[in-house]
């Protein structure tokens, strides 16, 4: 597929290359719209060489990529005295138009919830109750509603066709009786990691757990969370700096630990003294043994 073009396409002089073999701009002058980048003329250029000894502008071309991805060709509008900007121009528009994800159609589960972010909705756009949305979250046939919702639909719009349509389902029993006691958002996750749906719809946290489960979409909404402290204070005097080296316990707990040092030295005193004593008997004793037999 593709156009085929002389062999000299490009480089044999500033021309209107386009003009002469870009289909979009081969059509009647008369009759069809002509876009104003097939009459620029342009060339090719040896990079190095205009990098050193010329002050043109010069752009990277990949219209022959995929036939020599080792060559790069390099183009230059200035250097004929015109300019590329309606062929920038053109490739915005390209892109612009360019299909992503080819006119699929995505299911999406949404977790169970009742306020303005992700409800469900009765056909005359009441919402829920919480109990009413408990006991038909599973019927499909009420329609999922809130902020959530109507984003995921702005962007059906905006892909002028590209997502064909978005079916909005619940979260599967499975899952959630997996997470039952854990998060009915987790559960919706799972699902996706399960292959059961395209996607997830909802305020959904980030988290490790859900990382290895599936990948997210760049966040909405960033939750910040921050630790709120006392003012240190300016003091310096005597009783504040002793007071704040008792603050770390409270007075009962400090009196347990005043009680139990006392008590530990009351006991180491009491049992050296004891020891002290006992050696000082047998001292006596010895003693009173050598005399004996002195005086034999």
């Amino acid at each position: 597929g593709g156009s085929c073009v002389a062999y000299d396409y490009g480089s044999s002089a500033c021309l209107q290359h386009d003009l002469l073999h870009d289909p979009t701009c081969q059509g009647d002058l008369s009759t069809a719209v002509i876009p104003p980048y097939c009459f620029q003329t342009w060339c090719y250029v040896d990079a190095k060489s205009c990098k050193k000894n010329s002050a043109e502008d010069i752009y990277k071309s990949n219209y022959f990529s995929h036939f020599s991805p080792e060559y790069d060709v390099f183009y230059s509008y200035s250097t004929c005295n015109t300019t590329e900007y309606f062929w920038k121009q053109q490739l915005e528009s390209l892109a612009t138009n360019a299909s992503v994800v080819g006119g699929i159609s995505i299911t999406a589960t949404v977790p169970r919830d009742d306020d303005e972010t992700l409800n469900k909705k009765w056909p005359d756009g009441t919402i829920l109750t919480p109990r009413e949305t408990e006991d038909n979250y599973f019927d499909d046939t009420i329609p999922f509603g809130g902020i959530y919702i109507d984003y995921m639909n702005s962007i059906v719009k905006l892909s002028k066709g590209d997502i064909r349509n978005v079916t909005y389902t619940h979260t599967s029993k499975g899952s959630l009786n997996r997470y039952k006691s854990g998060s009915r958002f987790t559960a919706a996750v799972r699902d996706v990691q399960n292959g059961l749906v395209d996607m997830a719809v909802g305020p959904l946290w980030i988290t490790g757990q859900r990382l290895k489960m599936t990948t997210f979409t760049v966040p909405l909404v960033y939750d910040k969370t921050v630790l709120v402290i006392p003012k240190p204070g300016q003091k310096s005097n005597l009783a504040y700096e002793t007071k704040k080296v008792l603050e770390p316990f409270t007075y009962g707990l400090w009196g347990v630990v005043i009680a139990v040092t006392v008590a530990a030295a009351l006991l180491s005193v009491w049992f050296s003294d004891r020891e002290m004593v006992a050696k000082s008997k047998r001292a006596w004793k010895k003693r009173r043994a050598a005399y004996f037999r002195l005086i034999l």
